[in-house]
C-alpha cells in the first residue's frame, strides 16, 4: 500500500487542486492521498475563506482520501513554520511514502538542492543574508538574492525560482524533510493555469485568489454563482450550490473591529510578546493605531520596504489569536475521510507516533497536559472564527467540540 501526502490550504478547493491530486496518484502510484490542511486561519495571515470542515468535504469530493487539520497555531505562519509543521504531522502519521507539492518548475532537483543547503545553513549563507537584510531588503528578497549568488553554479537556481510562493513552500518542505531525516520522498507537480497571485480567472485552472475575488464581485453585483462553475470539479460545485457556500464566506475585513480593539487595548510591551512582532513593529503599530479605518487600510499603512504585507497580516492575527510561538505539533486531528480509506487509519493507529483524534471529546483520555493545552488554544481560536462567521451570516453558533468528522 502506497500513501502520498499533500500539505494544502484549499482556500477554496478548485480544479487545479483536483488536478494535483490526480497527477500525484499517477506519478507516485499511490493508493491513497492524505491531506494536511490549514485550519481556520491560513498561511498568508487571515481567516480561511470557508470553514475547515467545508473545505475538508470539498477535498474529499475532489479526490482526497483523508484530511487532517494543521491547527491555526501552525497554519497561520511563515512558509518555514507552515512547512515544518505540515511535515511534522505527516512524519507523525508513520505511514506516508511521498510528499507531493505543486511548483512552477515541476522538477524536484532544485528543491532538493535548496532544501539540503538551507537545512545545513552554512556560515557563508548566514553572513551574506545578514548583509542583504541590513541593506533594507525584506527577508524573502534577501534570501532569494543570497541563494542565487551562492548557488549560481547550479543552472536550476535562479532568483525567479524563489519568487513564487509555491516554490518557496516546496523548498521549505524539502528542508523540513532533510532536517528530520524523514523517509518521505518529495515529488513535485508542475502547476497549470493562473499564477498564485493572479486575481482574474483566465484559465480552466484558476488560482484560489482569483476565485475569491470573483466570488466577492459576483456576490456584490449579481449574486450569481453559476459564472464560477468552470472553476470547480462537478461534485464540488454541486456541494457549493446545495449548501450555498459562497454566500457564507469570511475574510480579513470581517475581523477589522476585533483587530482594532486589540490594538487599542495593547501597549508595545504586550505586543512584543506575540510572534512576528519585534520592538520596531510594535512601536509603529501603537504610533499609528489611531489612523486605523479597517484591516486592509491599516496593513497598507504599516507596510514598508523591508516588511511585507503578508508578514504584517500574520503579526496582527498572531496578536489577536494570542499566538506567541510555534510549539511542536503533538496530535493528529482527523477532519474527514472516505470510508474506503479505513485501511490508512488502521496503519496510522499501528505505526503512527501522534495520538489520533477523531472525537475531541476523547482528547482528555488521549492527550498529555501539553497537548491538551495546545488543543484548548486552537479550540478557542476556532470558536472565535465561528463567532465571526455566525455574526456575519446570522446562523446559529456551533461549538468546536460539537462538530463531526466529514465522512463520504
Amino acid at each position: 500500500m502506497k500513501i502520498a501526502g499533500i500539505i494544502a490550504e484549499y482556500n477554496p478547493f478548485h480544479k487545479g487542486h483536483a488536478y494535483h491530486i490526480q497527477r500525484t496518484r499517477e506519478i507516485t502510484g499511490a493508493d491513497f492521498i492524505v491531506v494536511v490542511m490549514s485550519g481556520d486561519f491560513i498561511q498568508r495571515g487571515g481567516p480561511a475563506f470557508l470553514t475547515k470542515h467545508q473545505r475538508a468535504k470539498m477535498a474529499l469530493l475532489g479526490g482526497a482520501d483523508l484530511v487532517f487539520e494543521l491547527p491555526s497555531t501552525h497554519s497561520c505562519q511563515s512558509a518555514e513554520f507552515f512547512a515544518k509543521s505540515g511535515v511534522q504531522l505527516l512524519n507523525g502519521l508513520g505511514c506516508i511514502d511521498y510528499l507531493s507539492f505543486g511548483s512552477e518548475l515541476g522538477d524536484i532537483r532544485p528543491f532538493r538542492t535548496l532544501g539540503t543547503y538551507l537545512a545545513d545553513e552554512p556560515e557563508s549563507f548566514r553572513q551574506l543574508l545578514q548583509e542583504k537584510l541590513k541593506s533594507g531588503l525584506s527577508f524573502p528578497s534577501a534570501r532569494a538574492l543570497t541563494l542565487t549568488e551562492l548557488l549560481s553554479a547550479d543552472s536550476f537556481i535562479t532568483e525567479d525560482l524563489l519568487k513564487s510562493p509555491n516554490n518557496i513552500l516546496g523548498t521549505e518542505y524539502c528542508k523540513a524533510l532533510h532536517r528530520t531525516n524523514s523517509p518521505i520522498q518529495p515529488v513535485t507537480i508542475c502547476r497549470e493555469g493562473n499564477g498564485y497571485h493572479e486575481t482574474t480567472i483566465k484559465s480552466s485552472f484558476p488560482s484560489a485568489s482569483a476565485i475569491r475575488t470573483a466570488v466577492h464581485h459576483s456576490m456584490d453585483s449579481i449574486g450569481n454563482t453559476d459564472a464560477l462553475v468552470s472553476c470547480f470539479p462537478d461534485a464540488v460545485f454541486s456541494m457549493i450550490k446545495s449548501e450555498d457556500l459562497l454566500n457564507n464566506t469570511v475574510d480579513e475585513q470581517d475581523f477589522s473591529l476585533l483587530i482594532r480593539w486589540m490594538l487599542m487595548s495593547s501597549d508595545t510591551d504586550t505586543l512584543t510578546t506575540f510572534q512576528d512582532i519585534n520592538e520596531d513593529l510594535a512601536c509603529r503599530l501603537v504610533n499609528v493605531r489611531e489612523q486605523y479605518k479597517d484591516f486592509s487600510q491599516f496593513v497598507s499603512l504599516i507596510k514598508t520596504k523591508d516588511m511585507t504585507y503578508t508578514r504584517i497580516c500574520r503579526a496582527l492575527f498572531h496578536a489577536l489569536l494570542d499566538i506567541r510561538e510555534v510549539p511542536d505539533l503533538t496530535y493528529a486531528r482527523l477532519l474527514g475521510f472516505r470510508r474506503s480509506a479505513a485501511p490508512v487509519l488502521t496503519e496510522i493507529k499501528k505505526r503512527g507516533e501522534l495520538p489520533l483524534l477523531t472525537k475531541l471529546a476523547d482528547s482528555s483520555r488521549l492527550l498529555d497536559t501539553k497537548s491538551l493545552a495546545l488543543l484548548k488554544q486552537n479550540t478557542r481560536i476556532s470558536n472565535l472564527y465561528e463567532t465571526v462567521l455566525c455574526e456575519k451570516t446570522h446562523k446559529a453558533f456551533v461549538h468546536e467540540y460539537s462538530k463531526s468528522i466529514v465522512t463520504l
